[in-house]
């Protein structure tokens, strides 16, 4: 392409990026850059602004990732990160008791499982993906994105591991487009697609994988960079007044874009977020998860010493 081409391309507004984003193969892509003041955002209503503690501690020491449980709505799953092995956890929230703990017999190995994401397919089945996402050191050229439909039928007694066999599943082998990145936040947009948010670029980056792996691979497809910093988790669930928000979480700062359930997220990801309430801050919170009745959830790592409580946010 001759540079003046190049330059015409780069003057194309933000709109013509979001248009490509949606197409499969769109050439040549735009990459879409906003600004805005993150520490001026306004507070996002309809949510209480104190948090109700879980009564009991959550007994999990690297809680990373979380979303909710579809058939019990006081309970999220959760993952753990790297060395915990292929544990899939249900949480009740409102004591913090663990109510499952299942060892995905899968083959799966956990080098750093960062953040679970959730979606329902054509025929009904909600599926579960697994982010093995997290690479601190930015070593790491080949991620991959398990996923397994959800767990039903199981033990809630919380007394013993049971070993869990999904009756099929799915992995994304994939390459980020612009070299290896570390990323924890991972959610999919109601037709399966999977976003991922890069945790350590000055501005973090936003990436795309398709509905379905790929025979041979995947490359993470780079779709534009946002003013945030290290963050956490994400999320996007249809609430009950029928909008299905996007939230990005980071250590201090809980990241809302209000959204209809046809919107894409690459579109959405453009417009100015507001903030959700966060007043209790968790000593090293990495956990964002929306509970069907919209009371989302925060739960932090294990920190010196002290197993988490669960904090919810409730709708009102």
């Amino acid at each position: 392409m001759r540079p003046t081409n190049l330059i015409l391309w780069s003057l194309l507004p933000a709109v013509a990026a979001a248009q490509s984003c949606r197409e499969p193969q769109p050439e040549p892509y735009v990459p879409f850059s906003v600004n805005y003041d993150v520490t001026s955002l306004a507070v996002q209503p309809g949510f209480d602004t104190v948090p109700r503690l879980s009564t009991g501690f959550v007994a999990l020491d690297e809680a990373s990732g979380a979303v909710h449980c579809s058939w019990a709505p006081h309970a999220i799953w959760v993952i753990e990160d790297g060395g915990a092995g292929p544990m899939l956890y249900l949480v009740d929230v409102r004591n913090g008791r663990v109510m499952s703990r299942l060892q995905l017999a899968t083959g799966w190995t956990n080098e750093d499982w960062e953040d679970l994401a959730h979606w329902t397919d054509a025929s009904g089945q909600r599926w579960l993906g697994i982010g093995e996402i997290g690479d601190n050191n930015g070593l790491r050229p080949m991620r991959r994105v398990y996923a397994l439909p959800e767990p039903t039928g199981i033990d809630t007694a919380g007394s013993a591991v049971q070993s869990h066999q999904p009756t099929t599943s799915k992995v994304w082998t994939y390459l980020y487009a612009d070299g290896p990145r570390d990323v924890e936040s991972m959610f999919a947009d109601p037709d399966g697609r999977i976003y991922l948010v890069s945790k350590r670029d000055m501005r973090n980056r936003l990436y795309v994988l398709p509905a379905e792996p790929t025979l041979g691979g995947d490359t993470a497809k780079y779709l534009g960079d946002l003013p945030l910093y290290m963050t956490t988790a994400a999320d996007r669930l249809q609430l009950p007044n029928g909008r299905s928000p996007i939230v990005v979480r980071s250590y201090g700062r809980l990241y809302y874009w209000d959204a209809a359930p046809s919107e894409a997220a690459c579109d959405v990801l453009q417009r100015v977020p507001t903030r959700l309430p966060y007043t209790e801050q968790e000593a090293q919170g990495e956990i964002f998860a929306w509970l069907v009745d919209g009371t989302y959830v925060l739960l932090s790592e294990k920190a010196g010493g002290v197993s988490p409580q669960a904090h919810r946010y409730v709708r009102n």
